[in-house]
């Protein structure tokens, strides 16, 4: 038991020593913390050159430790702004494709105006007037394709004048009495009716031949004439306006089969054009 009691002695000692030193170092924080806060309100030159000292060992510190935090950010700015610009290029690339469509289409249709305004050589057309009159009567035959309007010289419809439904030409007047008259239409074996293909710009005559289908005669002996082009009327004679639409061609083998365009059994009301060459 005699051995035991130093240790004892001893812990009671050593508690008091470092209750002490705990009780000092808070003592000192304090201390200097008092003594920063003089510092920061002292007026005094001295302390005023040592403040400032501090500072300018510190402000280095402080840029150096801001320095990536900035460059952090330049370069989120700089990602931002080169996702933008690649999206804006993009747009711009697209834009740019449908503009050079939009231009060749541009170009080529300013060719063809060009062509078209030299081949009608810059002639105004004349305005015509239409006199609309219903179809009474269907005197076809054999051979005979015709039909009776009711509208004559009354009404201004004359001789050789154009007839027309909303699909083209059916046909011209070939007697006009006062308030009636008859039109050769075109499948009629005495038709006769300038025309001219609308791509291979062949001049020919459509003959009717006593059925549906006329025929194109006098065509060039290197016609070069496609099935399903459309036929209109060419204005030779000056009988006939100029690109009233006719047909469509349909077979080139033997002689060339044009089918009308308008179908007068199935039409109602029907068209003269007052028409001056």
């Amino acid at each position: 038991m005699a051995t035991r009691k130093p240790k004892a002695h001893s812990r009671r000692v050593l508690l008091p020593g470092r209750q002490w030193g705990s009780r000092a170092s808070v003592f000192l924080m304090i201390c200097a913390a008092m003594t920063l806060f003089a510092m920061n309100k002292a007026e005094n030159p001295a302390v005023i050159k040592l403040r400032t000292s501090i500072t300018d060992a510190v402000v280095p510190v402080l840029a150096v430790v801001a320095s990536p935090l900035e460059t952090v950010r330049e370069a989120n700015a700089w990602v931002s702004e080169m996702i933008t610009l690649r999206a804006e290029n993009t747009r711009l690339r697209n834009e740019n494709l449908q503009l050079a469509k939009w231009q060749s289409v541009a170009r080529e249709m300013e060719t063809e105006n060009i062509a078209l305004r030299n081949m009608l050589h810059v002639v105004p057309q004349q305005k015509h007037s239409y006199i609309t009159v219903r179809i009474v009567s269907d005197l076809s035959g054999p051979f005979a394709h015709a039909a009776l309007i009711n509208g004559g010289t009354e009404t201004g419809i004359k001789q050789d004048q154009a007839v027309i439904t909303a699909e083209g030409l059916i046909g011209r007047v070939v007697e006009a009495g006062n308030s009636s008259a008859r039109v050769l239409l075109l499948t009629d074996i005495n038709s006769r009716v300038p025309v001219i293909t609308e791509k291979s710009r062949e001049k020919s005559i459509m003959i009717g031949r006593g059925h549906e289908l006329p025929s194109l005669s006098y065509l060039a002996a290197a016609s070069q004439v496609i099935v399903g082009e459309r036929v209109i009327t060419s204005g030779d004679g000056g009988v006939f306006p100029a690109g009233i639409p006719v047909g469509v061609v349909t077979g080139t083998e033997g002689s060339v089969r044009v089918k009308p365009l308008a179908n007068p059994a199935k039409a109602t009301f029907v068209s003269a054009i007052d028409y001056k060459f």
